[in-house]
């Protein structure tokens, strides 16, 4: 509790009530929108008083980004696995692509992303949270595919970082048709996804 019988600013350290806390920023996010989340809010989702969440977290922006780095972490280490767990760089691809063009673009954890970039477009704090995620997938797609072009498993003649960089443009374009577009038909989306890769992976053959 905060506030002792003598005078004493009793200071908890409850993990329970830090997660707490924490879930309820995210689903709040997801409901009302990052811009409409108040700490009045998540003191009541959470069952805490305002005091607490200014505790655990200092600030309502603090509590945000922490709130959406969970969501984006829990989501990101699958996909990355996707990566890691591939027989090869093709199929690895293969598969996330996959994962793109099959995820349910209204789950807790797309929401918060969408939320999150649209708010990092006017808020700098916020953009360079953004940017280390989405640095950290394309740094582990670059590495998965300068070792490609080592193994002779992928065209030798396109740059790693760049290439993983318009990868995962065309990962974003693809997530943000299917956000606007309700129920598009993919199938043709995905034949031609998987060629691409096909002719990228031609490596040294």
């Amino acid at each position: 509790m905060i506030g002792g019988s003598l005078g004493q600013v009793v200071k908890p350290d409850d993990q329970a009530t830090r997660s707490r806390i924490l879930a309820a920023a995210g689903e709040l996010i997801v409901e009302v929108g990052w811009a409409n989340v108040t700490t009045r809010l998540i003191a009541e989702r959470a069952g805490v008083n305002n005091a607490l969440i200014h505790y655990y977290y200092g600030s309502k922006d603090d509590l945000l980004l922490q709130a959406a780095g969970a969501a984006l972490a829990e989501e990101g280490e699958g996909l990355l696995s996707l990566v890691s767990d591939g027989a090869n760089v093709a199929d690895a691809l293969k598969a996330v692509f996959d994962w793109v063009l099959a995820v349910d673009t209204h789950a807790p954890s797309m929401v918060v992303a969408m939320e999150a970039t649209h708010r990092a477009v006017r808020d700098e704090r916020i953009g360079e949270f953004v940017q280390t995620i989405w640095g950290g997938y394309v740094d582990t797609f670059a590495s998965a595919i300068a070792e490609a072009q080592r193994d002779g498993d992928m065209r030798p003649d396109l740059d790693p970082s760049g290439l993983a960089l318009v990868l995962g443009a065309l990962m974003d374009g693809l997530f943000l048709y299917r956000l606007v577009i309700p129920d598009p038909e993919m199938g043709q989306a995905s034949a031609v996804v998987r060629r691409l890769i096909d002719l990228l992976t031609e490596g040294n053959k």
